[in-house]
């Protein structure tokens, strides 16, 4: 997958917001310029219509929303837009005050066009859900300048790392990821994530104090893929032969499975996504020492994970007698790309097959993995 063939999925997302905007507010479409796809894949605009079903917001929003991107400049309007701090975010502006004063300008990270969202956001307040999709209590959800600013020289660093080892494939990242967000929560509430709701924003749950540039490489490998496949998948069915939304349990006979075969292929494709770049990063010397052992405790980790779908996947395929009856050729060309990488890799790293990781929890923990699998200090 290159950049030039993403456009083809990404035109089909911004026409579809288009007509949504034509059926909402048409006068809008007036002030904007129509050709600028990246007015059109603002996540907030995600945000805001998929929330409409539960009555968030009045139509003024949408304004709020929209008028960073007008050709013309208009009186400012931030009516709906503040948060629990009195901050309202307006995209393609900045943070305002009540007054309409100025509180911080957009923070785009150095040598990137992605935007780190670095204070709390209304139009996210219900993004946030636990495993059995219940909004999660803002209370539990440490979002702030300070802890999005602390973070930001590492993050800045893995998003280098990851354009210098592998262009192509961050290319790919840039034009699916407009935004990111920092986040801290018990991961019992939520891991980080990226959702169709709020389409084009990765969320990294920085949880853990030892995070360093080897967890935002592993991290945004894998939210950006999932942004990635969510545009590539756009249009489903010309991938999925069966009903995506099934519980692969019922193929699989596991009562403890809750995801859907449209996660399932989702969660492969992330897989795919964090071999590359993490694989990348190291064969371009970017970690030290330790960070090294890190890296290919990581690949190790994800090699079991992804052995263990893969199985997952071909019970999916026994039920239906075969691939050709669960997935298009286009849905099997990715699996293909996916099933490669993941045997590339398991050959090119196989030292990392006699590491343990009894011991890990479902997120990897570099400080419980060095205690089984101690760094060679040599």
């Amino acid at each position: 997958m290159t950049v030039f063939m993403i456009f083809d999925f990404l035109n089909d997302i911004t026409n579809n917001i288009k007509l949504l905007l034509y059926k909402e507010n048409p006068s809008l479409l007036e002030k904007i310029d129509f050709e600028d796809e990246n007015v059109f894949l603002e996540p907030l605009l995600f945000a805001y219509f998929n929330s409409k079903k539960d009555n968030l917001f009045t139509k003024e929003m949408l304004t709020e929303i929209m008028q960073g991107y007008f050709i013309e400049k208009e009186p400012l309007l931030v009516k709906e837009s503040f948060n629990n701090e009195g901050v309202a975010y307006l995209p393609n502006l900045g943070y305002f005050h009540k007054k309409k004063t100025k509180v911080d300008d957009i923070c785009i990270i150095q040598n990137s066009s992605i935007e780190l969202l670095i204070h709390s956001i209304i139009h996210l307040k219900t993004i946030f859900k636990d495993l059995n999709e219940n909004n999660i209590d803002e209370s539990k959800i440490e979002i702030s300048k300070e802890f999005s600013l602390k973070h930001l020289n590492v993050l800045t660093n893995a998003l280098q790392y990851i354009k210098t080892s592998n262009k192509v494939h961050y290319d790919l990242i840039e034009q699916c990821c407009k935004k990111i967000v920092l986040f801290k929560t018990d991961p019992k509430n939520t891991n980080s994530f990226a959702t169709i709701n709020a389409h084009g924003i990765a969320f990294f749950n920085v949880y853990q104090d030892e995070y360093d540039e080897v967890f935002f490489v592993d991290d945004i490998a894998h939210q950006t893929g999932h942004i990635i496949m969510t545009t590539i998948l756009f249009e489903r069915k010309k991938y999925f032969l069966i009903d995506e939304n099934q519980n692969i349990g019922t193929f699989t006979k596991n009562k403890s499975e809750y995801r859907s075969f449209y996660i399932l292929f989702h969660a492969l494709y992330t897989y795919y996504t964090t071999f590359l770049c993490l694989d990348a990063c190291l064969e371009n010397n970017c970690f030290n020492k330790r960070q090294t052992h890190e890296a290919k405790g990581r690949i190790g980790f994800y090699l079991l994970k992804c052995k263990t779908d893969l199985y997952n996947f071909e019970k999916v395929v026994n039920f239906h007698n075969g691939l050709h009856n669960v997935l298009s050729s286009e849905g099997i060309e990715i699996l293909q790309n996916i099933t490669n990488k993941y045997f590339e890799i398991l050959k090119k790293h196989e030292e990392v097959t006699f590491f343990k990781y009894k011991n890990q929890p479902y997120n990897f923990t570099y400080s419980e993995f060095v205690k089984l699998n101690p760094l060679n200090n040599d």
